[in-house]
């Protein structure tokens, strides 16, 4: 009896051990199982043919369905369409090899409509049954393909920037040559031809001065899209800085097609542009190099393109050149008289020269034209044709306005103190740019009142009025000047873009017939009513009316029965130092 007395409390002890570790296990199972629900990855149980025997709640979140819902039907049926091959394949693949493998697919949540990436993670198993099964990890990685797709985007737009202009969309340098190059190697090898066309705008800066930069900007992005209308499929082009644009034609059987688009080029992008005061008219200058005609490295040919833009530019713009051997010492010459120009106000190389306009009914010496002269140490005495027009593409001729207004107005009271008539007017010729300059009525008085000269002795002679009157800062500059007691004078009036719109508009003065209009009088009939029209013109208007360039008596005859009574020319007296001038002034009167 003791021994089964014992041996029942033994039985007992045993079943409350066993109870207690029952409920243990119990209690980590239920652990387990919310671990397993709540788990930050969805798992689930795959059979060989795709149905899901057991699924997390955490999966079933991701599929978007109810996980009672889920258990016995095929995983493939809750993603979206087509992948039901991939799934399978990937079962196939891990039970065949019996290795973990990963497989990325997609879905769309019926009840919320967003699409998911998932990546699942198999690893072969065997069911309670003894069946093969896949262990399944299910990872939401759609936030991860968006972190993709978006450093997809940065590097698509950083090679975007890297290889494209970001004001047009074009090729940019870089690209060009990368082209270039493949199609020069393409063109070795084939025995065709290519061509590198280099185009730019004309005096497109003054579209900038006048109207701004940011409307600038939408005439070169629409320039790029008439020039990307012109590509074939194998051409390129590129816009290289400011209103410079390259376009490569590959392949070609000879240069002629290269000549046809460049007269195409040439008369689309005349065609006019929307501005803020109505249509504005441009015009390019097209240089073109052929391969291997003119050689077979691209930075060559982009050169050689450029040199023959700017003879293109030298000869009247508006048209194309072909690239031709000699036009490279051309080029080296420019660069060597834009180096030297540079320099030449520094080393007292420029100077004036001074040519009277005289009154022919009272013999009063009325204005005293400032005509510049460059003395180079090499070329000898320069007119302004010889490189005025380079300082103007380069930027140099606002030095050169100022010292020109200075050394004029300087000797203008220089001849004051040595009794030049007090009516007698300095006549100074103004570029464009300088006329642009918001400054320039603040400097131009700043150095009269420095002088102590009378602003009424001052005279500003303009070329090309109609940039000017389209211009609200030249406007401005013009009107302030007037109010200085500053007079304006139209220059190679009948032969330059001056308008009757334009007499109306600016304060104008003074109006000096061209010398190709006094060139054929009196005999060529068209010069004398052009020249007769524009005397009575500026007596209507109220304007003096100056001849320059007369050259024989039988044109001042003419000019002085037509009522034209002040003139200018080599008749009277060639262009004169200062103290040459006041000897000439003494002997007139």
């Amino acid at each position: 009896m003791h021994d089964l007395k014992t041996h029942q409390i033994e039985l007992t002890q045993q079943n409350r051990e066993l109870r207690d570790a029952q409920h243990a296990l119990e209690i980590s199972r239920d652990r387990y199982a919310r671990l397993y629900d709540r788990a930050p990855v969805g798992y689930c149980t795959l059979d060989r043919n795709g149905i899901i025997r057991e699924i997390n709640l955490t999966g079933a979140a991701m599929l978007g369905t109810e996980r009672g819902r889920l258990t016995g039907t095929p995983l493939w049926s809750h993603l979206d369409s087509g992948q039901a091959y991939a799934l399978h394949a990937h079962i196939q693949a891990v039970q065949r090899s019996a290795e973990r493998r990963t497989l990325g697919v997609r879905l769309t949540q019926r009840h919320t409509g967003h699409a998911l990436d998932l990546r699942l993670e198999s690893e072969p198993a065997r069911g309670d049954d003894g069946e093969a099964i896949c262990l399944t990890v299910m990872l939401d990685v759609t936030e991860q393909r968006h972190l993709l797709e978006q450093l997809k985007e940065r590097e698509q737009s950083l090679s975007q920037l890297a290889l494209h202009d970001p004001l047009t969309g074009l090729a940019n340098r870089a690209l060009f040559s990368d082209h270039l190059e493949q199609a020069i190697a393409r063109t070795q090898r084939t025995g065709e031809r290519l061509a590198v066309l280099f185009i730019d705008l004309d005096r497109f800066k003054l579209i900038n001065d006048s109207f701004g930069h940011p409307f600038g900007d939408e005439v070169l992005k629409d320039v790029a899209a008439r020039l990307r209308e012109q590509i074939r499929k194998d051409d390129t082009v590129a816009r290289i800085g400011g209103d410079e644009f390259l376009m490569l034609l590959a392949p070609m059987d000879s240069p002629d097609p290269a000549a046809a688009v460049a007269r195409k080029l040439i008369e689309l992008l005349r065609r006019p542009y929307a501005g803020p005061q109505g249509e504005i008219a441009l015009t390019v200058s097209i240089g073109i190099s052929v391969c291997p005609d003119d050689g077979t490295a691209a930075e060559d040919l982009v050169r050689q393109a450029d040199t023959a833009m700017y003879i293109a530019k030298q000869g009247g713009r508006n048209t194309f050149r072909f690239y031709a051997a000699d036009m490279t010492a051309q080029a080296f010459d420019r660069i060597h008289l834009r180096s030297a120009l540079a320099l030449a106000v520094e080393r007292g190389e420029l100077e004036l020269a001074y040519q009277p306009q005289l009154a022919l009914d009272t013999r009063r010496i009325a204005g005293i034209e400032a005509l510049i002269r460059w003395n180079h140490p090499v070329l000898g005495c320069l007119a302004p044709d010889g490189f005025l027009a380079l300082a103007e593409e380069t930027g140099l001729i606002r030095g050169i306005d100022a010292w020109v207004l200075r050394t004029a107005c300087t000797q203008r009271k220089r001849w004051q103190a040595e009794g030049l008539d007090e009516g007698t007017v300095i006549k100074i010729n103004l570029s464009r740019r300088e006329l642009e300059r918001p400054e320039l009525a603040d400097d131009l008085d700043a150095l009269l009142r420095e002088l102590d000269l009378d602003a009424r002795l001052v005279s500003l002679e303009l070329t090309e009025t109609g940039p000017v009157s389209d211009s609200a800062s030249a406007l401005e500059t013009v009107r302030r000047l007037k109010g200085l007691g500053i007079e304006l004078s139209i220059d190679h009036f009948g032969a330059v873009s001056s308008s009757l719109m334009d007499l109306k508009r600016l304060p104008i003065r003074e109006l000096k017939i061209d010398k190709s209009l006094i060139d054929g009088l009196p005999q060529d009939s068209d010069d004398a009513a052009i020249a007769g029209a524009i005397l009575a013109l500026g007596k209507t208007l109220g304007m003096r009316v100056i001849a320059q360039g007369v050259e024989t008596q039988n044109q001042a005859d003419f000019l002085r029965e037509a009522g034209c009574t002040i003139a200018q020319g080599f008749l009277y007296t060639q262009p004169l130092g200062p103290d040459e001038l006041m000897r000439f002034v003494k002997t007139w009167a």
